[in-house]
């Protein structure tokens, strides 16, 4: 009964729980990453761990921009909506 109420998603919207999503997996990845460079005594281990954590924080950077951007882009259209 309350699906018949909810509101439809855009297709921006669903851009932006995909990027949420995502930013919180890459946060897992980047959270797994720490505890196996600690664990870690293999000086090819050891670097290996910190190639892949910067590498996880390019990624992250990146759909943090991506993020921001549709959300911007999100609040323009809105604004325009209005403004109508």
């Amino acid at each position: 009964m309350t699906e018949i109420f909810r509101k439809k998603k855009t297709q921006q919207e669903i851009e932006i729980d995909n990027l949420k999503k995502e930013l919180d997996n890459c946060r897992f990845l980047m959270m797994r990453n720490e505890i196996h460079f600690n664990m870690a005594s293999d000086e090819n281990l050891i670097a290996s761990q910190i190639y892949e954590r910067e590498s996880l924080r390019c990624q992250y950077n990146y759909l943090l921009r991506q993020l921001k951007e549709k959300e911007n882009c999100a609040v323009a259209s809105e604004k325009v909506k209005v403004g109508e």
